[in-house]
């Protein structure tokens, strides 16, 4: 294909909202596909109009956000077709790419239990992809011999992600002063867990001392205005944004439709969760050393200089009050990294190795095949570890 393409672009309308533009469009444009035009519509737009658009268009593809009951009519347009999210089990000439959302809970899960917590809630709302993030959370947990409380908000207008934001609720209130506490609560997305936060102050619960709340998307404008500061599971949106085109693009040459789950980045840590349940002192400082300088490489040796202690009694301290090593603990989070980078970014391995805190690209390709049954380069081709199926149609 040249470089330098001549005659009239192809024209792929993105049919997308204002929050999923954000989210999508970077990816699309670092696809970077030769002499196309992509044209964006607001799918709230009136149906006729979106339709009268592009019969007057014609355009040679769709990147569609389906939203039930007001872009279903674009579904049946004759020409190729990719969305956002995953509900057409039945539909497979249309392409999709969507996150892995029970993966979502299940890292929360996970999260959560680092944390040594032992209760745990989950704040969702009516739709599939918050139940598949509960279901996740559940069964991670139920596994580990924990239960789970949970709150479903049932009241209209969560679709409007950026403008949605409830007083609490006097059944949200009494639910966060019946959970048993110090708990983790995982909020279906960011602006869920913001309000989530504020229905934590109208009821003097200390976040994160009571409650560590985790919200999904790391969205930067909802995380920052939350007082405190939210974390949240990063979603890998330009990447999806990027497969997206890349599934279209071969639709567009004649190529049958492909269906792809992402699996979700790491958690973007704020204060809303800067809580450990340990009661040993020395533990929590070191975890707190190993949080704050892992991307430079540290080791256990500089962690117990820093303590003042021995080796020999931070490991047992370690073994004692969270079942790991302090080498362990270490690991664990630089392939945290590691696998973040190889999902979201374009940095060779090398340059991942060093984010990482690893000393040579050696040491980090045995370590991360030895964790994860494969190469580093192979997890990026796969996109991370095999995913189970998913489905979600709504604005997350």
């Amino acid at each position: 294909m040249s470089s330098h393409p001549t005659g009239p672009p192809t024209r792929i309308v993105a049919v997308l909202s204002a929050v999923s533009v954000r989210r999508y469009v970077p990816g699309i444009v670092r696809y970077g596909r030769p002499n196309t035009s992509v044209w964006q519509l607001d799918p709230r737009h009136d149906t006729q109009q979106l339709l009268a658009m592009f019969r007057e268009w014609e355009p040679a593809g769709m990147i569609l956000e389906h939203m039930p009951g007001i872009t279903d009519e674009l579904l049946d347009l004759d020409l190729p077709k990719v969305t956002v999210h995953y509900d057409f089990k039945d539909r497979p000439e249309l392409g999709w790419v969507d996150v892995n959302d029970h993966q979502v809970g299940q890292q929360a899960a996970q999260f959560f239990s680092d944390k040594r917590l032992q209760h745990f809630g989950f704040f969702g709302i009516e739709s599939q992809w918050s139940e598949q993030r509960l279901a996740g959370m559940r069964e991670s947990l139920i596994a580990e011999g924990h239960d789970l409380t949970t709150f479903i908000d049932r009241r209209p207008g969560h679709d409007r992600y950026n403008d949605y934001w409830p007083a609490p609720t006097p059944e949200l209130l009494n639910w966060l002063n019946a959970i048993p506490k110090p708990c983790g609560i995982l909020a279906a997305h960011d602006p869920l867990g913001r309000a989530l936060i504020e229905a934590c102050a109208t009821s003097g619960i200390d976040v994160p001392r009571d409650v560590a709340v985790l919200g999904v998307n790391d969205d930067p404008l909802v995380c920052s205005l939350s007082q405190p500061q939210l974390s949240s599971v990063r979603i890998p949106w330009q990447r999806l944004g990027f497969e997206l085109m890349g599934i279209l693009d071969k639709m567009l040459a004649g190529e049958p439709a492909e269906h792809r789950i992402i699996s979700p980045g790491t958690i973007g840590e704020r204060f809303s969760t800067d809580v450990l349940a340990v009661e040993n002192p020395l533990v929590a400082r070191a975890l707190e050393l190993i949080r704050e300088q892992i991307s430079s490489g540290v080791n256990v040796a500089q962690v117990t200089e820093k303590l003042g202690c021995s080796r020999r009694h931070l490991e047992r301290l370690f073994r004692e009050h969270l079942g790991r090593s302090p080498k362990d603990e270490i690991t664990s989070r630089q392939l945290a990294i590691a696998r973040d980078l190889l999902l979201n970014s374009r940095l060779k391995v090398a340059a991942i190795a060093g984010e990482a805190g690893f000393h040579s690209v050696e040491r980090f390709y045995a370590m991360f095949r030895r964790m994860e049954n494969m190469s580093p380069g192979a997890f990026r081709r796969l996109g991370g570890r095999p995913s189970p199926p998913n489905r979600s149609s709504e604005t997350k």
